[in-house]
């Protein structure tokens, strides 16, 4: 299992740092330093975009094979948020090497991630840094939006019923958690709320991934609950879920069972901000949609 939570022992090499159980693995594979990773030859590409890409590949270790996620950044300039977090060294300077201390950061305060392997930095010019993050395969979790595309029948009928609720519950549990400890996942989605198996008594393990844009500023904590419940609710569509499921979520976050008047307030604002979310990727679809066209 490579979902967990607890202290990574870090190792560091020049413009990189690594997870010390992974580095014999790594040397098996000759991938030890900065440019045998961020220029790896091989593997199946998962995502392809201007700024990065995220391959899938194997490595081996004698008789021993894992999958791992390699993302890498290209030398674009560095946004505003970054060169602010530069000031501050401990959180890594580029996109691959602050996701890596995110998550190790995460883990160490008790919120379930995926387990980060290696992450490298090198500067080539001006607020320019090439970087990526290797991280191990998490299987056999799956996405919250895989499960809503493509296996609903899950939360469908009696018995998906009461395990929706159940799921319901855990993820607001654990967006409360990670804001309890002064954290914020920006992108606190569907997409990236990695779902285990269930135990024995039905109960969930959940955790997080894609920590790339994550807040640390606690007195904002106000702007992240309502964010978070904002990015939840548009990616957990109807017919599936309901208001009466989104109330669920609510309240669960809240550890409540009625409505205060500030309660009322927030889902005003949660409601504004869903609107806000669906206009701009409306947007976003249509400018592809024109880009094709080009």
């Amino acid at each position: 299992m490579t979902i967990g939570v607890g202290k990574i022992e870090v190792e560091k090499r020049p413009h990189m740092v690594l997870n010390r159980d992974y580095v014999s693995m790594l040397e098996a594979g000759g991938l030890l330093d900065f440019d045998r990773l961020y220029r790896f030859q091989g593997g199946t590409t998962v995502k392809q975009i201007r700024d990065r890409n995220v391959l899938r590949i194997e490595i081996r270790d004698r008789d021993d094979s894992r999958i791992f996620y390699l993302k890498r950044h290209n030398a674009v300039r560095s946004s505003f948020r970054e060169k602010i977090g530069a000031l501050w060294p401990e959180r890594g300077a580029s996109p691959g090497m602050s996701e890596f201390i995110s998550i190790c950061d995460f883990r160490k305060n008790g919120i379930p991630t995926v387990v980060p392997v290696a992450a490298g930095e090198r500067r080539t010019g001006f607020a320019r840094y090439e970087s990526f993050l290797l991280t191990e395969n998490f299987e056999p979790y799956v996405s919250l939006e895989e499960i809503i595309r493509n296996r609903p029948e899950r939360l469908q009928g009696t018995e998906g019923r009461e395990r929706k609720e159940r799921l319901i519950k855990a993820v607001a549990l654990l967006a409360r958690k990670m804001h309890d400890q002064g954290f914020n996942h920006r992108d606190f989605n569907a997409t990236h709320v990695l779902v285990g198996p269930e135990n024995g008594n039905g109960e969930f393990s959940l955790a997080l991934f894609d920590l790339q844009r994550t807040d640390r500023k606690k007195w904002l904590r106000t702007k992240w609950f309502i964010k978070t419940m904002a990015h939840l609710n548009y990616t957990m569509p109807e017919p599936l879920f309901s208001d009466q499921d989104r109330m669920l979520l609510f309240q669960a976050y809240k550890g409540s069972s009625g409505l205060q008047f500030m309660d009322r307030l927030q889902l005003y604002w949660i409601r504004m901000k869903i609107g806000k979310i669906r206009r701009h990727t409306e947007k976003i679809i249509e400018r592809r949609k024109q880009n094709s066209k080009v």
